[in-house]
């Protein structure tokens, strides 16, 4: 992510602990060349079976839908090393994490 000095927007709460980067960004959204990482942020999470808005998802209600910042829980990107999973949230409009902590390998990916 580039550094900022000032970021207004919406903060949207999500509050898990472990969230690993296959559920920030999962491999089946990772196979197309040309594959919209924005649209495949949380998709496990985002979708339903069908293709369609889980409505109870935090970024699929109103309020949240244009959120710039995201909380979290602890240990957020942990898991396996996927870079894409910063582009993720990049491409999707997120531009602040805040965590109580963050997986070693996903906080690197995001300098």
């Amino acid at each position: 992510m580039e550094p900022f000095v000032r970021l207004d927007g919406i903060a949207a709460p999500m509050f898990r602990d472990n969230i690993d980067t296959d559920a920030i960004i999962p491999v089946s959204r990772m196979k197309a060349l040309d594959a919209d990482y924005g649209a495949g942020l949380f998709a496990n999470l985002r979708y339903r079976a069908d293709g369609s808005d889980d409505a109870e998802f935090v970024l699929n209600q109103p309020a949240y839908k244009h959120a710039r910042i995201l909380i979290a829980g602890d240990n957020f990107g942990c898991g396996s090393s996927r870079e894409q999973a910063v582009w993720a949230l990049l491409r999707f409009g997120i531009r602040c994490v805040i965590a109580g902590s963050f997986g070693d390998i996903f906080y690197g990916n995001c300098f």
